[in-house]
């Protein structure tokens, strides 16, 4: 039977203990604190956390009742594992954002186990950001105020010469609002009213005003068909496997418009997915297939984009720059990975990021020029060759056209110089117009 506690009194009047696990603790120099206490079974079973310090003025009724709802929770959860056997050892949720992040990553129902392998790596280390920025602050005293400050301080430069961190500041936010979407989901009232107190507020970037005698960050560039053919040809003149991989994947990245993950592929754990007979696995990493000869075996490269699951066809005939990296492939070669490594195996993005630099660098194509640019490069040059949006969103396997605009650079010459040229144009046509009527 649970212990009987004694009645709390707040102003003048008495407050019954609701909380199961409740307890005050008396400091000899200042006020008491409250915690919340598993019971000693559960805690000699092997349950976690143990203690839970409750945050709140002990003599505000409603904070007071907050905290006995938050313990009634905390027992709750405590019974359901006993229940299941001990064997349940996922974190409880405390009220602070560490735990909720906890919560997020270790919950087998979470949606973090629903994303990719490498979507899950790029998550795991925008929350070790999160959470050294903000994880002991409690989900409920926070207000949007707090979150622009976590942004604003992100963002602010590594070093003094440095540029803003405008990435890691835009990920954390985003990252919050994934958790509290999670907290939202398990019912959590504090996860519920910040995250509809910060839903529509904007993070912007830093004013370009301020930053004026600051450094500006590298502009983005764009791969052209002349960086595209030099790295091409500088990697079939070594000879060598890895000259000919760097040449296949920048020729396919920059003529079909896909991405680099979609050329090379990537590797997961084996243990996250079901191996099939004929499946590559090293390391216990299971490489998930990129581009492989078989896939335009019949002249037709019929290939679904990774990340939006859009599929598009391509005639490889139609594209010379492909052709000419293909042809320095022997026919008896033309099987299994296009982009690989010496032993024949597939490369790890590591390994062909140094693979490309090695190349770009001999064919002197700036440092700037980065290999993920490739696919941008070609839609961009599509855009300025007259094709129309639509065509280039399809040959680009995007789902939008508005994220064809974002992922091609725009405001490149030929485009600008043909809306000057349609201007001139109009103007002249005005003029012929308005002098015949005079006459």
């Amino acid at each position: 039977m649970a212990r009987k506690h004694k009645p709390l009194l707040i102003g003048g009047v008495q407050v019954e203990i609701t909380g199961q696990g409740f307890r005050l603790i008396r400091r000899e120099d200042g006020p008491p604190d409250a915690y919340w206490y598993a019971a000693k079974r559960a805690v000699a079973a092997g349950f976690t956390p143990t203690i839970v310090k409750l945050h709140g003025d002990l003599q505000n009724y409603q904070n007071l009742q907050a905290m006995f709802t938050r313990c009634n929770l905390l027992w709750s959860e405590m019974l359901e594992w006993m229940r299941e056997g001990a064997t349940d050892h996922r974190p409880i949720y405390d009220g602070t954002v560490s735990s909720l992040i906890d919560c997020y990553q270790t919950d087998p129902d979470s949606t973090y186990h629903d994303t990719r392998f490498n979507t899950q790596k790029a998550y795991a280390s925008w929350l070790v950001a999160l959470r050294r920025v903000g994880g002991a602050r409690r989900v409920s005293a926070l207000t949007g105020a707090d979150l622009r400050g976590w942004y604003r301080h992100v963002r602010k430069p590594k070093h003094a010469a440095g540029a803003p961190r405008e990435r890691l500041a835009k990920a954390i936010i985003q990252m919050m609002r994934i958790v509290l979407a999670y907290g939202k989901e398990m019912g959590l009232p504090d996860c519920i009213a910040l995250s509809n107190m910060i839903e529509g507020i904007e993070f912007r970037k830093e004013n370009e005003e301020k930053r004026i005698g600051k450094p500006k960050p590298a502009p983005k560039v764009v791969m052209t068909y002349g960086h595209a053919e030099a790295i091409v040809r500088e990697g079939l003149s070594r000879g060598t496997v890895r000259g000919r991989s760097v040449a296949l994947s920048v020729a396919a990245q920059f003529e079909f418009t896909i991405s680099q993950i979609d050329s090379i592929g990537y590797w997961i754990p084996a243990a996250a997915i079901e191996v099939r007979p004929g499946d590559i696995v090293r390391g216990g990493k299971l490489w998930r297939p990129g581009l492989e000869y078989e896939h335009f075996a019949s002249g037709i490269l019929d290939l679904a984009r990774l990340k939006t699951g859009k599929s598009a066809q391509f005639d490889i005939g139609e594209y010379p720059l492909f052709q000419l990296a293909l042809s320095a492939v022997p026919e008896a070669e033309r099987h299994g990975p296009v982009v690989t490594d010496t032993d024949g195996d597939p490369v790890r993005y590591r390994l062909f990021y140094g693979m490309y630099r090695d190349v770009a660098d001999a064919a002197g194509v700036p440092k700037e020029v980065w290999n993920a640019r490739a696919r941008h490069g070609g839609g961009t040059e599509a855009r300025a060759s007259g094709a129309s949006i639509e065509d280039t969103t399809d040959h680009m396997q995007k789902t939008d056209m508005e994220g064809t605009r974002r992922d091609y650079i725009g405001g490149n010459v030929e485009t600008t110089r043909r809306v000057a040229r349609s201007r001139v144009a109009g103007r002249r046509r005005l003029l012929t117009n308005t002098t015949w009527e005079e006459g």
